[in-house]
């Protein structure tokens, strides 16, 4: 079998979908100097597992040291998280730290921070079912405002906006109105704190998670998926006539996993977990039991999944995301 990086998967995703644009025709701006990252596991380099650490949780979340590193390094997957892969762009490097907030001191002085903390949802606070208790979004974006102390937000900075599944997945509503309406206040709050420039991607197609397909839930998940995001898209397109100067940028995020799945770049038959550690329960332990979850390499081969296990998506997976959102800022005006 052909060994299949994250580089292969970015530039083949590159042809797919047709955008494999030259420099010189770029006409959107994607070489911004701050990043600042509001959202869930999807996004979180660290929170979580500061936080579970700092409580004395065995193992802290997600289970990322021996013997229980069934995750790396604190993010919710292999290896580096979607925005991550972003932010290496952005900066034309590898490596780009991305710090998690809660490792600052009372200022924010980082050119890089992940608010995002695993297991939150859209609103002001999130009793995770992991048993820890994360900042949701608006909780997020009130601590950067606390840790900004009277001053304005960088007006030259990216501010990514990423939440809404676990709304969904822990069953608080299943009213797409609630949760886009706090993704429109959390922009809105940036904004007023001088926040000009946004990501905003939508949701995956929750349909696909094996989570929910065990469940035999899929089409009511993929159903909620379309309607949360065409919700999202018009109210984005409202908020950018309502924010003078404010540049919104969109990302489909449910039609590039439709189009690598389609297409066979990545393949949704099982969980990288279960492959790399068959038989062990390391595919869903974090959800069952954080303390069954085992050692697993994260230097071994793995095909291209899309899940590491039955929710999250693999890094390969987060580096297809991660090189859309950037292409998302070069073609947006």
């Amino acid at each position: 079998m052909m060994k299949f990086g994250v580089k292969e998967l970015c530039r083949s995703l590159l042809v797919v979908v047709g955008i494999g644009v030259t420099q010189m025709s770029w006409a959107g701006r994607s070489n911004y100097q701050e990043l600042y990252v509001f959202g869930d596991s999807l996004s979180d380099t660290g929170n979580s597992l500061v936080a579970t650490t700092a409580q004395q949780m065995v193992p802290a979340l997600p289970p990322s040291r021996s013997p229980y590193a069934s995750y790396w390094q604190g993010r919710y997957t292999n290896g580096p998280v979607a925005v991550e892969y972003l932010w290496d762009l952005m900066n034309r490097k590898n490596g780009s730290e991305l710090t998690p907030s809660l490792v600052l001191d009372s200022r924010v002085k980082k050119s890089g921070v992940s608010f995002a903390f695993g297991g939150s949802t859209s609103g002001f606070s999130t009793q995770s079912p992991l048993g820890f208790t994360a900042p949701g979004l608006l909780g997020q974006v009130q601590l950067f405002n606390t840790l900004l102390a009277g001053k304005k937000a960088p007006p030259n900075a990216l501010y990514v906006v990423w939440s809404g599944s676990n709304d969904y997945l822990q069953g608080i509503t299943s009213t797409p109105a609630t949760v886009v309406s706090n993704v429109a206040a959390s922009v809105r709050q940036l904004y007023a704190m001088g926040a000009r420039s946004f990501l905003v991607p939508n949701l995956a197609d929750l349909g696909l998670t094996p989570f929910v397909q065990v469940q035999n839930a899929g089409p009511a998940f993929t159903q909620l998926s379309q309607a949360h995001n065409a919700l999202l898209q018009s109210t984005l397109e409202r908020l950018g006539r309502e924010l003078p100067a404010a540049r919104i940028v969109s990302l489909d995020v449910f039609a590039l996993g439709a189009t690598v799945v389609g297409s066979g770049q990545v393949s949704t038959e099982l969980p990288a977990l279960e492959y790399l550690a068959p038989g062990t329960g390391a595919v869903d332990c974090l959800f069952r039991n954080p303390a069954t979850c085992v050692d697993v390499n994260f230097n071994t081969f793995l095909p291209p999944f899309l899940f590491w296990d039955v929710m999250h998506p693999t890094t390969q997976a987060h580096g297809l995301i991660g090189s859309a959102m950037y292409r998302a800022l070069q073609n947006k005006p």
